[in-house]
């Protein structure tokens, strides 16, 4: 066994060592369960994600000789719009600073990259020239991009695929959204939070959760679950502050909703 597949069967965050990644231990751990999970379904799978900022997520897959292609969208903004009300800021945010340090972590596989610069509400899914096997999505934190860029997604996935979101906890508003099309377009799909805050949907046969990795982390689904609420609740303190409190209270007396018969 190599050392890459000894690394992604032990999910090895060292695998994520070489460029700063914007993402918890448990996420790099569920993503790397997926690539697991992928590799094993199609041996030279294609890979997408949106918002690479510095590659940080692309570095496991450029390692990975299974990985036959690469694409990364990205429309490289200075500020970026988030549903949490303030717009971030991501300085020195270029494509050719992203390439140069992925170019340090594995300077022979630079070739499988394919970079497009904007978002999925300007290009066309023709720049996009395979078929998909694996998308991440991960660019503008707001519920509408979450949809915009899921449908993109969709377009250039093969018929058996899986598109995972970060920052769920977040976006939760647009992936719901997310589900409910599929819903309506009768698209096959199973969906899953995976910790801390990766939600994952296998679209058509594509077992992913069948991967012993990702199963295990399935089935200790209570990480996630606790952590997206515990993430959010400074709303719940800032709703149980005194004003807000005496108001809510005065409400439920008034209209009776604290009585029962």
């Amino acid at each position: 066994m190599s050392n890459f597949e000894q690394k992604i069967n032990d999910l090895d965050l060292s695998l994520f060592e070489r460029i700063e990644s914007q993402s918890v231990d448990e996420d790099k751990r569920s993503l790397l369960s997926c690539q697991s999970a992928v590799r094993e379904l199609v041996p030279k799978y294609k890979y997408l994600e949106i918002g690479s900022y510095l590659g940080g997520s692309i570095q496991p897959h450029l390692l990975d000789d299974r990985c036959a292609k690469i694409y990364s969208i990205d429309k490289r903004p200075l500020r970026q719009p988030d549903e949490r009300g303030v717009d971030y800021t991501y300085l020195n945010n270029s494509t050719e600073r992203m390439m140069e340090l992925l170019k340090d972590v594995a300077p022979d596989n630079m070739s499988k990259i394919t970079t497009i610069d904007g978002d999925t509400g300007e290009i066309s899914t023709d720049e996009v020239a395979d078929k998909i096997d694996l998308c991440f999505i991960d660019g503008e934190h707001t519920d509408y991009a979450a949809l915009r860029d899921f449908k993109f997604c969709l377009d250039v996935l093969n018929e058996n695929g899986a598109i995972l979101f970060h920052d769920a906890v977040i976006t939760y508003n647009g992936i719901a959204d997310c589900i409910e099309y599929l819903k309506k377009k009768k698209i096959k799909f199973r969906a899953y939070n995976l910790p801390a805050i990766v939600f994952a949907v296998e679209i058509g046969d594509f077992p992913m959760h069948k991967n012993s990795n990702v199963l295990e982390r399935l089935l200790n689904n209570h990480v996630g679950y606790l952590f997206s609420l515990q993430y959010n609740d400074y709303y719940r303190q800032f709703a149980n502050k005194t004003p807000f409190r005496m108001y809510r209270k005065f409400m439920i007396k008034w209209k009776g909703l604290n009585k029962f018969e």
